[in-house]
């Protein structure tokens, strides 16, 4: 395309590095250099190995990721004798509708009786954007009568405040308690 006058000459990659590596004086240097960089990238334990059961760390490879040991250990055997006897039917915290939530409720029922989907679908009563799923849970608390009021709502945000207190004098306390 051009003579060579054009482009000039291709540098020797030697000239990346810094001016006393390219002499060749300083080999020594460069080896301690690399070794240091081959510490830095050692490998890292694996995560959460530290904190592992002793039962998963007797059937854990080290070889393997720790999604291949997972995917490679049976856990009903590895903890048969600490899985509950039976799944329980019932949820320790069932379903409760807030002060705020009611109107919204009656008027689904009003309107659309029985039909979930359509109150999924009804964008000016549904304006918390509820899942099908979720009208329907909230419709039969409802009917069930299971309301929570405000002043619970309240005490339970107060609940929460007392582990880890927002406003007040519990706020300017440290974890000493004093």
């Amino acid at each position: 395309l051009g003579s060579s006058a054009q482009f000039p000459a291709r540098r020797p990659r030697s000239w990346l590095l810094p001016p006393s590596w390219r002499n060749g004086e300083d080999e020594v240097e460069i080896e301690e250099q690399e070794g240091r960089l081959q510490k830095e990238q050692a490998p890292k334990p694996q995560p959460g190995e530290e904190d592992m059961d002793e039962d998963f760390r007797k059937v854990f490879d080290k070889n393997k990721t720790m999604r291949e040991n997972m995917k490679a250990t049976n856990l009903k055997e590895l903890y048969y004798d600490r899985l509950p006897e039976r799944i329980p039917s019932q949820p320790k915290h069932p379903m409760k509708v807030g002060e705020e939530e009611i109107p919204i409720v009656k008027q689904f029922i009003a309107k659309h009786g029985d039909n979930y989907e359509a109150m999924h679908w009804d964008i000016k009563t549904n304006v918390f954007q509820w899942t099908t799923a979720q009208c329907k849970k909230r419709v039969l608390a409802w009917q069930k009568g299971m309301v929570r009021s405000e002043a619970a709502e309240i005490l339970s945000g107060h609940g929460i405040d007392m582990m880890k207190p927002i406003f007040g004098a519990a706020k300017k306390r440290n974890v000493f308690g004093h």
